[in-house]
C-alpha cells in the first residue's frame, strides 16, 4: 500500500506528535504530587506502588496491543489508550483511600500499555522518511514528560489535587479529539504478517535488555525524583522531568536528521556515556547543582537511547511490527516497575538511597556495550 510521505503529509505528522504529547501530558502531570498526595491519605509504606501498579498494568496490556496494532492498525490502538487515560483522570477525585487508589493506577496503566505501541507503529507504517517522522513523534511525546509537571505543583497549590486529576483528563480528551481526522494508510497488510502464536518476538532480545537496563534507571527517579528535590529545597516538585525533557527534546533536534546516517553502535554508546555520567552526577554529590546536571545528562542518553532502540527494531524483526515493539515495551515496563519498586521500599528507610543507587547502577551500566555487538544498521532504506 502506498506510504505517506513526510515533506507532503505534514499535517498529519503534527497532529499525531501534539496528541502524543498530550496523552504523555495527561498522565506525567500527576506524578510530582502523587508520592504526597498518597502519603496525605495514608500511604505512605506503599510509595513504590504508585509506579509498579501503573507498569504492571501497561506490561500486561503490551502483548495485546502488538496483536491489535498489526491486525487493526495503530489508530485503533491509540483510542483504547486515550479512552481509558481519560476515564482514570476523571474517576481519580472520587477515590479518596489507598485501597481504591492503587486499584485506579492499576487500571491507568493500560493506557500506556496501548497508546505508545500505536503511536510508534502509526509512525512505522504511515510515513517514509522513518527516522525524521520518530524522532519527531518521539519528540513530541518526551515533551510532554515537562508540560505536565512544569503546570502539576502551580494547579495543586492554587486549585487542589482534584484539579491536577481534571487536567489530566482534558488533556486526555484534546489527544482524543486530533486524532480523530488522521488517515491511516497501513503499510503492513494482515497477510503478509507471519502466522506465529507466540506473543513476543525473541529475536529482538538484545534490544530489550538495554530498554529494561534504560528504563530500570527511569523507574527509580519516577518515584524518587520528586521526594529528592523537595529535600534539596526546590519549589517545583516536578522539576527533575522539566530538565530532563528539554535535554530529550534538545538531542533529539540534534541528531534527527542525522540519525539515519549514524551507526547504530556509535548511538548507543553515546547514549551508554551520558547514563553513565548522569548516574556519577546523582551519586557523588548530594546537591542542587548535580541533580540539576544528573537530570540533564539523563534526559540527553534517553533522547538518544529511544529513538535508536525504536529503528533498531523496526529495521531487525521477525515481521511483525506490532509485536516486536510490544515486546521492547513489554521490558521498558518491567525496567520501570521493578526500578519503582526497589527505591519505593528503600527510600521510606534509607535518606540515602537514592545516591547509593546510583552509585552502583552506573558502574553496572558499563557493560551495556556487551549487547551493542551487531551487524544491524540504524537506517531503514526508503
Amino acid at each position: 500500500m502506498e506510504i505517506i510521505k513526510l515533506k507532503n503529509n505534514n499535517n498529519s505528522l503534527w497532529l499525531l506528535s501534539v496528541s502524543s504529547l498530550l496523552f504523555s501530558a495527561s498522565y506525567n502531570i500527576l506524578l510530582p504530587e502523587l508520592p504526597v498526595y498518597l502519603i496525605g491519605i495514608g500511604g505512605e509504606s506503599y510509595l513504590g506502588f504508585i509506579i509498579f501498579l501503573f507498569t504492571l498494568s501497561a506490561l500486561l496490556a503490551r502483548p495485546l496491543s502488538g496483536r491489535l496494532s498489526d491486525s487493526k492498525g495503530g489508530k485503533f490502538t491509540i483510542y483504547i489508550g486515550l479512552s481509558v487515560t481519560l476515564l482514570v483522570n476523571l474517576l481519580y477525585p472520587w477515590v479518596t483511600f489507598v485501597s481504591g487508589f492503587l486499584i485506579l493506577r492499576f487500571v491507568h496503566g493500560f493506557s500506556t500499555g496501548f497508546a505508545p505501541t500505536g503511536y510508534t507503529f502509526f509512525v512505522k507504517s504511515n510515513f517514509k522518511n522513518l527516522g525524521k517522522a520518530i524522532s519527531i513523534q518521539t519528540a513530541f511525546y518526551s515533551a510532554g514528560m515537562a508540560v505536565g509537571p512544569m503546570f502539576s505543583s502551580w494547579i495543586h497549590a492554587e486549585f487542589g489535587m482534584d484539579y491536577v486529576f481534571y487536567a489530566g483528563a482534558y488533556m486526555g480528551l484534546l489527544a482524543l479529539l486530533l486524532i480523530l481526522p488522521i488517515n491511516e494508510k497501513r503499510k503492513q497488510d494482515i497477510n503478509t504478517i507471519p502466522n506465529s502464536k507466540s506473543w513476543i518476538d525473541i529475536g529482538i532480545w538484545r534490544q530489550s535488555l538495554i530498554m529494561f537496563w534504560i528504563f530500570l534507571g527511569f523507574g527509580i527517579l519516577l518515584v524518587s525524583s520528586s521526594l529528592q528535590s523537595i529535600s534539596l529545597g526546590f519549589q517545583n516538585n516536578g522539576i527533575f522531568f522539566i530538565l530532563f525533557t528539554i535535554s530529550t527534546i534538545l538531542i533529539r533536534l540534534i541528531i534527527k536528521n542525522k540519525i539515519d546516517a549514524l551507526p547504530l553502535k556509535h548511538l548507543l554508546i553515546y547514549g551508554t556515556i551520558l547514563l553513565i555520567f548522569a548516574s556519577v552526577a546523582f551519586s557523588i554529590w548530594n546537591h542542587k547543582i548535580s541533580f540539576i546536571l544528573g537530570s540533564l545528562l539523563y534526559g540527553a542518553a534517553m533522547g538518544i537511547f529511544i529513538p535508536s532502540l525504536n529503528l533498531w527494531v523496526l529495521s531487525r524483526n521477525s515481521g511483525a511490527d506490532g509485536k516486536a515493539l510490544s515486546t521492547l515495551y513489554i521490558f521498558m515496563e518491567i525496567g520501570i516497575g521493578l526500578g519503582s519498586l526497589l527505591i519505593g521500599k528503600m527510600i521510606i528507610n534509607f535518606q540515602s538511597a537514592f545516591m547509593w543507587v546510583f552509585l552502583i547502577y552506573g558502574i553496572m551500566s558499563f557493560a551495556l556495550p556487551v549487547l551493542y555487538k551487531t551487524k544491524a544498521r540504524s537506517v531503514l532504506l526508503d
